[in-house]
C-alpha cells in the first residue's frame, strides 16, 4: 500500500531537551505529518478490513469443501457437532431454494391476491434463509480453522490463501497503531512548541534543540569583529540610558514690600524647598545590537558600546527591549527593539557557555 514513509526517526532527528523531546521540523511540517499519517491510517484501515473479508471468504469456501467432503477425513470429537450443524443448515438452505423456486413458479401462473400471498411466502423464505446463510458461514469458517492440515487439497489452498492474508490484516494494522501514535506525538508536540512561541514570539523549543545539536548559526553585522570572533545576533536598536531629573517642591522666590514711609524696601529671601528627583529613559541613538561569542555590542551612529562576555552582571527582558548591566558600572544601558526575547534567548546561550 502506498503512502507517507512511516520511519519519522529515519527522516526528522529528535533532540532529548531540559523541555523534552524536541523534533527538528517546524510545527507546521509536523501538523502537516500527523494529518498525512491519519489520513494514510483510515486508508489502510478500510485495506485490512477488506484483507480480512477476504480471508473470511476464503476460510468459509474452505470450509464449506471440508462440509462436502467430510465423509473423506476424520472430523474430530471437538468438531463433530460444528459439522452436522454445518450439514443440517447446508440442506435447510438448499430446501428453501427449492421451495422459493417453486413459489417463483407459481406467481407466474396466480392471481392478484394468490401473488400476494406467494411474495408473503416468498419474503419469509429469504429471511429464513438469510438467517441460516449467517449461521452457517460462521460455521464454516469455524471448521476451516479447526479442521486437521493436510486432509482436502483443495480446501488447504484456499486456507493458506486466508492465512496470508490475515497476516498482511495484522501487519498493516501494526502498521495503523504506529502511525496513530506518531500522529498523537506530533500533535502534542505542536502543541507545547505554539505554547512557547505564544510566551517568546518564536519557536523557542526548536531553537534550542537546533542550539543544543549544532551551536548558532553566524550571521552578518555591522561590527568589526576580532579574531576568532562570531556574531549570532545583529537586529536593528536604539540605545537608550535612564536620565535623573531633579525638581523642588514647596520653595518661594520670595518678595519685598515698603517700612513705613521711609523709602525703604525690606526684602524676604527665596528658598528652594524640597528637591524631588525623577527618572526617565532618554533614547540616545539608533543602531544595530550585536551578540558575539566574545562580546555584546551596539554599533550606532554616533555612539558604541562594548561589553565583553564576562563583564556582563545582569540582563533584564521588557516587551519593547532589553537592560543589560556591565561589571563596574553603575546603570545599565537599555537596548530598544522588536523582539527582545529572541535577542536574549541567544544571549543566555552565550552567557552559558
Amino acid at each position: 500500500m502506498t503512502g507517507v514513509a512511516l520511519a519519522p526517526a529515519g527522516e526528522w532527528r529528535v533532540v532529548q531537551t531540559d523541555a523534552g523531546p524536541v523534533t527538528l521540523a517546524t510545527v507546521g511540517a509536523l501538523q502537516t505529518r500527523a494529518s498525512q499519517w491519519r489520513d494514510w491510517a483510515t486508508k489502510a484501515s478500510a485495506t485490512a478490513q477488506s484483507l480480512r473479508g477476504q480471508a473470511e471468504e476464503r476460510l468459509a469456501r474452505a470450509g464449506s469443501t471440508l462440509i462436502a467432503t467430510s465423509t473423506k477425513w476424520t472430523v474430530t470429537p471437538d468438531l463433530q457437532a460444528t459439522v452436522e450443524q454445518a450439514k443440517s443448515l447446508t440442506e435447510q438452505i438448499a430446501g428453501d431454494e427449492a421451495r422459493e423456486a417453486s413459489l417463483k413458479d407459481q406467481e407466474s401462473s396466480a392471481g392478484l391476491f394468490g401473488r400476494i400471498g406467494v411474495k408473503h411466502q416468498e419474503h419469509k423464505l429469504e429471511h429464513d434463509r438469510d438467517q441460516a446463510a449467517s449461521q452457517l458461514r460462521g460455521l464454516l469458517i469455524t471448521t476451516a480453522r479447526a479442521a486437521p492440515a493436510n486432509i482436502v487439497p483443495a480446501a488447504d489452498d484456499l486456507r493458506k490463501s486466508a492465512t496470508d492474508l490475515e497476516a498482511q490484516a495484522v501487519a498493516l494494522e501494526s502498521q495503523i497503531q504506529s502511525a496513530g501514535a506518531w500522529a498523537s506525538a506530533c500533535d502534542q508536540e505542536a502543541g507545547r512548541r505554539n505554547e512557547a512561541i505564544k510566551a517568546m514570539g518564536f519557536d523557542s523549543l526548536y531553537e534550542a534543540a537546533v542550539l543544543q545539536t549544532s551551536g548558532p548559526q553566524p550571521v552578518d553585522s555591522p561590527l568589526v569583529l576580532k579574531s576568532g570572533e562570531q556574531a549570532y545576533i545583529s537586529v536593528p536598536a536604539t540605545l537608550a540610558r535612564m536620565v535623573t531629573r531633579t525638581h523642588y517642591v514647596g520653595g518661594s522666590s520670595g518678595f519685598s514690600f515698603p517700612i513705613g514711609h521711609t523709602g525703604i524696601r525690606y526684602r524676604v529671601g527665596a528658598f528652594r524647598g524640597e528637591p524631588v528627583h525623577q527618572q526617565s529613559m532618554t533614547k540616545l541613538d539608533t543602531g544595530t545590537f550585536v551578540v558575539t561569542n566574545q562580546r555584546v555590542a551596539y554599533v550606532g551612529r554616533t555612539k558604541s558600546t562594548s561589553i565583553p562576555v564576562g563583564k556582563v552582571m545582569h540582563v533584564e527582558v521588557y516587551n519593547d527591549g532589553l537592560s543589560i548591566a556591565r561589571e563596574g558600572k553603575e546603570n545599565p544601558d537599555f537596548y530598544l527593539m522588536s523582539n527582545p526575547k529572541h535577542a536574549v534567548f541567544l544571549l543566555n546561550w552565550v552567557l552559558g557557555k
